[in-house]
This record gives C-alpha cells, sequence and structure tokens, in this order.
C-alpha cells in the first residue's frame, strides 16, 4: 500500500515539477534548517554525469556543507556518500561542488549545512535523464587510432617471436623453418587482435545502442479543436508509441489536477491559457476550450508520474475562428485561466475586439483585469544574463494603490509560465524555485524510509481509480477547504502583495512571462517581456 502515501502525498503538495523546456537548471529558494539558501543544480545532460551544484546561504556562519544524490529507486540506503561543496572564492555564504548520477531515473540532490545556525537540510529533485551524446573529439580518435595500430604491431610481433626467435638456440642463425614459424606466428597475433577488436566494437555498439535505447525520448501528442453541442472542446492524445514502458496510469496529481496545460499563440505570443484537462482515459485528456482567437499556437502539457518523475508534452493546436459557445456540455475546470495581450510583432494585428491584458515593463505600474496593477520590480530596459538566477519580484497593488491581499491559487500564492518567442523555452514557476514541490516531498518521504527497494505501486487500475475518486472527491470540497488539502504545512504568512519567483533564463532572445495570481477569488493574469543577453 505504499504506493497509496506516494499518492496521497502527490496529491497534497502541489506542484509544477521540473517539467519545462529547454530550461534544464533547478532552483531551489527557500530555508534549511534556519539557513535561508539558494541552490542551484545544473544536472547533466548524459547520464552517467556530474551535476554541478550552487549554494548561496544567507545568513549564518557555515562550517561545512555536503552534497548527497539520491534516487527514488534505492533511497538513502541505497546513495553513496555525500561530497562537500567548497567556498567560491571570498565571496561570503557562496558554495559550489558537483556530484555524480550513474543512472537514469528520478533522484534529488541531498544538501546539508552544518554551522551557527545548527544543522539544515533540503532536498532538490532533479531527473537524471540522458538527454544528449557525445561526440570523440577527432584528435583524440586519431591518438587511440595511432595506439591501437601500435599495439596490433606489437602483439603481432611478440606472437611471431614467440613461435621462431624463441626457439632458437644462442647463437643459432635464422633458419628457413624459424622464418615461416614467425610468419605463422604473425599471422595468428594478427588474427587473435582483429578477433579482439571484433569482439570490442561489437561490445562498444551494444553500449551505445543500450545508451540510446536510454535516452531520454519525450512523449508525443496529437492535439485538435471539435465541437461538440456548439462547445469547443480541446482534446490531447498520448501517443502510445511514445510511452516507452512508462505507463500513463500511473500519473499523480500536483495542484490537485492530473494535468497543467498551456497554450500561447505561435509568433505573437499574445493569447495565453492555463488549463487543466480531464483523464478521458489513460491517453486521452480534454478540456472545454476557452474564448481564445483564432491561430495556431504552441501547446506544453505538464504530468508527474507516482515516483516524482515529471513529462511536458508539447505540440501544436490549430484553434479555427468558432463563434463564442454558450453550451456547458463540458464544465470547465473552475481553475481554467486565459488571457489576451499585445502582439511581440509589430507585424501582428492587434485583437481589437477584446479586453486586453496590457503587457508591461519592469518598474511600472500596470493595470490588471480588476483594475488593481502589477509592478516588475526591476530596472526599466533591464537586461538578463543567461544562466544567472535572478529573484522575479513582483508587486500587486489595488485599484486604490494599496498593497493587495493575495489568495492561494492552486496551492501557491503565484505562478509565472515563461515562454521564449520562439517556443524553445518552457517552464512554469512558483516561488519555491523551479521544481515540484510533490516531488520533493515524495523524495524527502522515500529518503526517510530505511529501505533500499522502492514501492511498487499496484496494477495500473487500481492505481488510476484511486487517483480519480480522490481528484472527485477533491473537486466537491470547499474551496477554502481544498486549499487546506493541497498545502498543508505550506506557510504563507509572510506573503502579502509581494511575489519573488526565482529564475536562470538559459538561452538568451526575447521572452514573454504571464504571472498569475488571486484576489478576491479571482484570477489575475499579468504579462511581461524580458530580454536576455
Amino acid at each position: 500500500m505504499k504506493y497509496l502515501f506516494y499518492l496521497f502525498v502527490g496529491l497534497l503538495f502541489p506542484l509544477l515539477s521540473l517539467a519545462h523546456v529547454g530550461s534544464s537548471g533547478v532552483v531551489f529558494e527557500g530555508v534549511a534548517g534556519k539557513y535561508p539558501v539558494q541552490v542551484f543544480v545544473q544536472p547533466p545532460d548524459v547520464i552517467p554525469g556530474t551535476a554541478k551544484v550552487f549554494v548561496l546561504v544567507g545568513m549564518g556562519r557555515v562550517e561545512h556543507i555536503s552534497l548527497k544524490p539520491i534516487y527514488f529507486s534505492a533511497g538513502d540506503e541505497g546513495s553513496p556518500q555525500a561530497d562537500p561543496a567548497l567556498p567560491v572564492g571570498s565571496e561570503p555564504g557562496q558554495f559550489e561542488g558537483s556530484v555524480w548520477f550513474m543512472e537514469t531515473g528520478s533522484a534529488s540532490v541531498q544538501v546539508t549545512i552544518e554551522g551557527s545556525l545548527g544543522k539544515g537540510i533540503v532536498v532538490v529533485p532533479i531527473v537524471a535523464i540522458s538527454t544528449a551524446t557525445r561526440q570523440m573529439p577527432a584528435v583524440t580518435g586519431w591518438v587511440l587510432v595511432g595506439l591501437g595500430a601500435l599495439l596490433v604491431g606489437l602483439m603481432t610481433t611478440i606472437f611471431g617471436a614467440s613461435l621462431s626467435d624463441s626457439l632458437l638456440m644462442p647463437g643459432q642463425s635464422d633458419t628457413k623453418t624459424s622464418r615461416r614459424r614467425r610468419v605463422t606466428g604473425s599471422v595468428l597475433g594478427a588474427t587473435f587482435c582483429f578477433g579482439i577488436l571484433f569482439i570490442g566494437n561489437n561490445w562498444w555498439k551494444a553500449r551505445a545502442d543500450q545508451y540510446r535505447d536510454f535516452l531520454y525520448k519525450p512523449y508525443r501528442a496529437n492535439s485538435s479543436v471539435t465541437t461538440q453541442a456548439g462547445q469547443p472542446v480541446l482534446t490531447l492524445r498520448i501517443d502510445s508509441t511514445s510511452q516507452h514502458r512508462r505507463s500513463l496510469s500511473y500519473l499523480v496529481p500536483d495542484h490537485g489536477k492530473l494535468m497543467h496545460l498551456f497554450l500561447v499563440r505561435q509568433g505573437s505570443m499574445d493569447a495565453f491559457a492555463h488549463l487543466h484537462p480531464n483523464r478521458v482515459d489513460s491517453l486521452t485528456f480534454q478540456a472545454a476550450l476557452p474564448d481564445l482567437p483564432a491561430g495556431k499556437y504552441l501547446l506544453y502539457a505538464d504530468m508527474v508520474r507516482y515516483q516524482g518523475f515529471s513529462y511536458t508534452v508539447t505540440d501544436t493546436l490549430d484553434i479555427p475562428a468558432l463563434p463564442r459557445s454558450t453550451s456547458k456540455t463540458l464544465v470547465a475546470d473552475p481553475e481554467d485561466t486565459y488571457a489576451v495581450t499585445s502582439s511581440v510583432t509589430t507585424q501582428q494585428p492587434l485583437l481589437g475586439d477584446r479586453a486586453i491584458t496590457v503587457c508591461g515593463k519592469p518598474g511600472v505600474r500596470t493595470k490588471l483585469q480588476d483594475g488593481s496593477t502589477i509592478v516588475w520590480e526591476a530596472q526599466p530596459n533591464q537586461t538578463f544574463q543567461t544562466g544567472k538566477v535572478y529573484s522575479l519580484n513582483f508587486s500587486i497593488l489595488t485599484p486604490e494603490g494599496k498593497p493587495a491581499v493575495l489568495q492561494p491559487y492552486l496551492g501557491m500564492m503565484g505562478h509565472a509560465a515563461v515562454f521564449k518567442n520562439d517556443g524553445q523555452v518552457y517552464i512554469h514557476l512558483h516561488p519555491t524555485g523551479t521544481f515540484s514541490n510533490a516531488s520533493q516531498q515524495i523524495l524527502e518521504n522515500r529518503i526517510a524510509e530505511t529501505e533500499r527497494k522502492a514501492p511498487n505501486p499496484s496494477s495500473p487500475q487500481v492505481f488510476r481509480d484511486s487517483v480519480d475518486q480522490v481528484l472527485a472527491k477533491l473537486a466537491t470540497l470547499p474551496e477554502a477547504a481544498r486549499d487546506a488539502a493541497l498545502m498543508p504545512g505550506m506557510k504563507h504568512e509572510g506573503h502579502t502583495n509581494h511575489l519573488s519567483i526565482p529564475y536562470a533564463f538559459p538561452q538568451s532572445g526575447a521572452y514573454r512571462i504571464w504571472v498569475q495570481v488571486k484576489r478576491d477569488n479571482r484570477v489575475l493574469t499579468g504579462v511581461f517581456d524580458a530580454k536576455v543577453l
């Protein structure tokens, strides 16, 4: 029954996991014991490989920091010893280290801080997967070819000499028989060497095939819009041939939802939706389509499996021009939201017949849908650097200019979806960072266990039915009770109108950031552009 425990954890701890596209770094921002800490993990793109870990401690005298890789499959008992993180130059509070990941799977980096404020531990979940292949440098290849030829020559000579010169008596001259034996020995030696090379080549190819087999292969999906009783419905169907032994019956919810699906209009980036489709069967999901303008959309759908492994399914979706629907055959999820704003390109016409959300700029108050305003607390025309962790700070003010009181939205005080304008980067962020809170809690509880073998869930049908029953129960709860169930232990007392979200832009280019908060029982969406050098 342990799988039910992980299911329970997944339900109670809302998140959006490491689900992302083009943004592999994982940022944690919070506390470890009494230490305010920010951790940035850059996982390897090949397994086995090393993850680079950067730790910034904001308070206290640090005496020692250790880093430990822990897999869900092995738990703490089956994990290697921790490695130290060392101070970075003379920078106070900054440490750097690396940890090896030898296998693929759901994993974490356990950061332990010891110092004047006692001991603090934080677990940062990551997904250890190979996403790249390495080519041997040409110089290295030619050096190895040369060394191999030398070894073959030496072995051939040794074999030939062993059957000829080694049998001659001291002072005895070379004979016709010894020369024949030398040739025979050399042929045998060469045959032996080439036999070894043949076996080694086959072994190498088998290992390469095995690596390619375990190379991460994203799910493929087909999405479409149909009309059911006059109501436009979005259907997302996962291609079963892309599952690769990953059963979708073992999905767990995050934020109380099995799937978080984002749409952004391709090219103009001026229309955005955050939807939560219902599961029709293990491969098919449906959602009532909001009143989005026609066009081609980029689709990103985030899912999490029971062991904390998160995925993002990508596709494109053509939305035709549809009359505004009044049918409610398929009831929309109450947490579904959408917004439209101005285009990122001057060639795209403005959506003049719609209520437009003004795209904001750093340092400038921008009006939201209810008349309140949001401010990105950054310098006007600020640019950002790739690979550097920034705290994206936002403040929300009432229409009267007073600090607004924010409510939890899907268990968090705020969400942000970041898109690079060419669609190559997508990520869903929260104030805690870029990882899945559910994954973190699942791994923390797995670490607390003493068994090396991970628990296995029961049959797919039983697991899927259990999840659906709990989701149905959650849907019947009043909002306050549901929020309480979704975020036990989550403390929001320190939040008022301020939202701080850590993120490191992975690539240079133009980005659009959609920020979502909740106030007076209404989800508000702000939008900002950022330039990354």
